[in-house]
């Protein structure tokens, strides 16, 4: 497997006949999400030893996220990128609570950002899943989390008819390291999993329906991405000839993961980096220079060398800066 097989990817980002972006054209690039895409430097003590992807594409292609700046700018915003208005820990409703979208729709409308990267969601079926409860959750947070990323969407379309949209998929809770620990250890009954995986399946479709037809909205596929790569390895991936082990999690270029066990390191945030210029390429005709797996190696390399983090409890599905969420013993 070379990356996350990029080649295959790149058939299923061009969905739409594009929307040419003249090259040197491409403007600000502004963000809504969660911890994948909040910067990583700001959180410690796992999340600050890799880069993520908003941060990657700054320093490889000098990429426009907006001012740089180490002091918070006050909610609903952060310190960091100036169009980076992810949250470490939001869902779809504090993206909506706390006005990323309207907050980036003004950098929008003033002419600022020009391609808007949604990729959020994930949270809101984690959050569901360590309820007390988690069998009903589920069935109040996917309407709730389809009807919030369509009003997402919409408030940023509706800012210029000249913007474009990169949309992310979301890939299966269950393919991350604390909740195959939970399957293994019989936490978490694996129909219960099933009915959340049916359910992320039927949040992507929506994801890729509204691209279908909205000609300024791109797809990176980052659920069929991780689908490709979990039938040449669940333990492993490959990327730019290194074998990263994807069961266990550690803060160095050996592991997929990070130590938290819910995030991905430098590495893993390249190959979303690739996905997300592909898509941008593919579907609006811009010219970033594309970014290979060895590109990527060579990045999470020039970092410093991180030390060895004790994994999370599996108690503890919230993220750092957020109250802890507790998994019920044995959820059924």
């Amino acid at each position: 497997m070379r990356g996350l097989k990029g080649g295959v990817l790149a058939s299923f980002l061009a969905l739409m006949p594009c929307s040419a972006v003249p090259a040197g054209e491409l403007g600000g690039i502004g963000v809504l999400g969660d911890s994948y895409s909040d910067e990583y430097q700001f959180y410690s003590p796992d999340r600050m030893t890799s880069r993520n992807w908003v941060e990657i594409l700054a320093a490889t292609r000098g990429l426009n996220f907006g001012e740089f700046s180490t002091v918070s700018r006050g909610q609903p915003r952060d310190q960091g990128y100036e169009f980076n208005w992810a949250q470490s820990d939001a869902t779809t409703d504090d993206l909506l609570a706390a006005g990323q979208h309207t907050g980036l729709a003004a950098q929008v409308a003033a002419g600022k950002v020009s391609v808007v990267v949604i990729f959020v969601g994930g949270n809101d079926f984690i959050h569901a899943l360590a309820s007390a409860d988690p069998s009903t959750a589920l069935d109040d947070t996917l309407p709730r989390a389809l009807a919030n990323y369509r009003v997402a969407l919409e408030t940023i379309l509706n800012a210029s008819p000249q913007v474009k949209v990169v949309a992310v998929t979301v890939p299966d809770i269950r393919d991350l390291p604390m909740i195959r620990g939970a399957v293994r250890e019989q936490r978490l009954a694996v129909p219960l999993l099933d009915r959340y995986s049916a359910a992320l399946r039927a949040y992507n479709t929506q994801i890729r329906s509204l691209a279908l037809l909205q000609p300024r909205v791109a797809v990176a596929d980052f659920d069929m991405a991780a689908k490709i790569a979990n039938r040449f390895s669940r333990d492993h991936a490959l990327i730019g000839g290194r074998r990263l082990d994807r069961i266990q999690s550690g803060n160095d270029l050996n592991h997929l993961f990070l130590a938290d066990q819910r995030h991905f390191g430098t590495m893993g945030q390249g190959l979303m980096a690739q996905m997300v210029v592909n898509a941008i390429d593919t579907k609006f005709a811009a010219t970033i220079a594309p970014l290979s797996d060895r590109d990527i190696v060579a990045f999470a390399a020039s970092l410093s060398e991180s030390s060895p983090s004790s994994p999370a409890s599996l108690a503890t599905l919230g993220e750092k800066g957020a109250g802890s969420v507790s998994l019920p013993t044995g959820a059924q």
